[in-house]
């Protein structure tokens, strides 16, 4: 989906809380080169992130320009840590937030040099994040049961 939509890197997350604020510890999965990953877990940055901070206030996908990784507030560490996201080609990030069944919140972002998406692939980028077709498929006896039933 990334590379489809002109993204270089992706990262799927659960929503920090409170009680879980690490990066590592957040991330379920991801294209991020593994000496990004660790340098980043060890700025702690995560959780008070632009990226996040902007997620905290709407429901409506956001995408940043430059230091969307890095915290809100400005000092010599975000400058460092936006460098090395770029040295990556991580420069601008589209993020959007899913909830599965039990409402947990998670963070679907694309990063890389894409200018900001169209309104369409917006759209795209959300409806590939879900899944086509019933959550269950029947077996053919099964169809055969129903339909034995439902037509006398």
């Amino acid at each position: 989906m990334a590379k489809l939509a002109g993204f270089d890197f992706y990262l799927l997350s659960a929503f920090p809380r409170g009680d879980r604020t690490a990066f590592t510890e957040n991330r379920l999965i991801s294209n991020w080169p593994q000496s990004l990953v660790g340098f980043y877990e060890a700025a702690d940055l995560f959780y008070c992130s632009r990226l996040v901070t902007a997620m905290k206030r709407t429901i409506v996908p956001i995408f940043c320009e430059e230091g969307s990784f890095a915290g809100s507030a400005a000092n010599q560490e975000n400058r460092k840590l936006n460098a090395l996201f770029q040295m990556h080609g991580m420069k601008n990030t589209f993020a959007f937030t899913l909830h599965d069944a039990d409402l947990k919140q998670y963070i679907f972002a694309f990063s890389g040099g894409c200018p900001m998406p169209t309104r369409e692939q917006a759209m795209a980028l959300l409806d590939g994040s879900m899944e086509d077709g019933p959550l269950e498929s029947l077996t053919r006896r099964e169809i055969e049961c129903l339909r034995r039933c439902l037509i006398p």
